[in-house]
């Protein structure tokens, strides 16, 4: 995912708009559609505003993570998939552990088949 597309899905996460973050960072709204439909990185300063004002790490938004062991940059895990099953992996957390071991057994079985 691109660094807009990991803007919308958290944007779509915590239920605010295009609109809405656009103001808060006194940007054009106009400018995150075409960000998006561009696939560009907005500057340096703005895109930490956009990080700052979600909550969420630049390094996130980017999709990249810093490796302490060897300071090389890596892929995160897709931000989007986290985010549209986050219900489901809290519900999930939230049984006994043989029912969510029983669960992670069924589906790593059905993944296989």
């Amino acid at each position: 995912m691109n660094f807009w597309e990991n803007v919308v899905a958290e944007l779509e996460f915590q239920g605010k708009t295009r609109k809405e973050l656009a103001a808060e960072i006194g940007f054009d709204a106009s400018n995150i559609g075409k960000g998006e439909k561009n696939g560009n990185i907005p500057a340096a300063d703005t895109a930490l505003k956009i990080a700052f004002v979600l909550g969420v790490s630049l390094e996130s938004l980017l999709n990249m993570e810093l490796s302490k062991k060897n300071n090389t940059v890596q892929p995160q895990l897709d931000i989007k998939l986290c985010k549209k099953y986050y219900s489901i992996i809290q519900k999930l957390n939230e049984m006994p552990d043989n029912t969510k071991n029983l669960l992670c057994k069924l589906i790593s079985e059905w993944k296989d088949k």
